[in-house]
């Protein structure tokens, strides 16, 4: 009698969905370049600025408020100034790939865009929501600003070559994978769920927890499907989408947006 010979569960993963051997590849051996160096200055910033900021409000360490001439200084007018800076430096000079001075633009950019998404709900309200249920906007904002800067980190490389070494059955795991990905994430955000949305394009689940979860009252799911019950929940639910909008083209039910 005939009998198949079964492969460990590693050797088959590495051979179906080769992921392992891509990211050596294209990530480990050819060193962080300048989409890495900014995810993690991004990365590192927002965590940091977090952290001194509950610790301001909590009265502790030798942080404080800055303010110039009696008015508050708030952090995202240092980030604005860094990300006009990257830029022009960016634009200005023709950095030599590998240098330690080419790292200079990617940091300066990481570092302006988490202190400036850090205080994005003040962007939409013109209001100091920081510490509001509002303020989770902001959190929200990074969320998807981090998940775009991985999917660039990536690279198209990194799927091309798990994509040729993948054996067949391992190409339409991918082909399903990137389809319920797609899928979910649409869903999500015509929910109004930036978060899972933007999650949900690197990895589906979070897409299909963003898909079954209440959308939110300004969304265009829940203004066209629906009914006065679902409605009053989802309201309920976010009571804040009366003052603000999840995205910016959408109407309020108070009133406009900036009122």
């Amino acid at each position: 009698m005939n009998t198949i010979p079964l492969l460990p569960a590693a050797d088959f993963w590495s051979e179906t969905f080769p992921v392992a051997d891509a990211f050596q590849e294209r990530i480990r051996d050819s060193g962080l370049g300048t989409i890495q160096i900014t995810l993690i200055a991004f990365l590192v910033t927002f965590l940091i600025t977090r952290a001194i900021t509950h610790m301001i409000k909590a009265g502790k360490g030798p942080f404080g408020d800055i303010s110039v001439g009696g008015t508050h200084l708030h952090h995202l007018v240092p980030g604005i100034f860094l990300l006009l800076i990257s830029g022009v430096i960016g634009i200005a000079i023709d950095w030599q790939p590998g240098r330690p001075a080419s790292l200079i633009v990617p940091v300066l950019f990481g570092i302006g865009a988490a202190l400036t998404l850090d205080e994005f709900a003040l962007w939409l309200t013109l209001r100091d929501v920081y510490w509001s249920k509002e303020g989770r906007r902001s959190v929200d904002a990074v969320i998807v600003l981090a998940t775009v800067l991985a999917i660039a980190a990536l690279g198209v490389p990194f799927w091309s070559d798990i994509w040729a070494d993948a054996n067949a059955a391992g190409n339409w795991i991918i082909i399903a994978w990137h389809v319920l990905a797609a899928v979910f994430a649409v869903v999500c955000f015509l929910k109004g769920k930036w978060i899972f949305a933007a999650l949900g394009v690197l990895t589906w689940p979070f897409g299909l927890v963003g898909a079954l979860r209440l959308a939110r009252p300004s969304s265009l799911w829940a203004r066209r499907l629906y009914g006065v019950r679902k409605e009053t929940r989802s309201q309920a639910r976010y009571p804040e989408d009366r003052r603000m909008p999840m995205w910016f083209w959408q109407r309020n039910r108070g009133g406009a947006a900036g009122d």
